[in-house]
């Protein structure tokens, strides 16, 4: 079951139809194994850690 509150946020804050929205989280639900892998990897992830307050960002790599 996919939850509407994820669909409406990913319609709001990216811009997406809701048919696309859920064929988002519908991949996202496929793969939800690698996503760890793909975040930890990520410049994403890198620019974050560096934002963190206090240093914090430090303790995730």
């Amino acid at each position: 079951m996919i939850d509407n509150e994820f669909v409406q946020g990913l319609m709001e804050k990216v811009g997406l139809d809701e048919e696309k929205a859920k064929q988002v989280i519908a991949f996202l639900q496929e793969n939800a194994h690698k996503l760890p892998e793909w975040l930890k990897s990520s410049e994403l992830v890198d620019n974050l850690k560096d934002k963190l307050p206090g240093g914090i960002g430090k303790l995730f790599g």
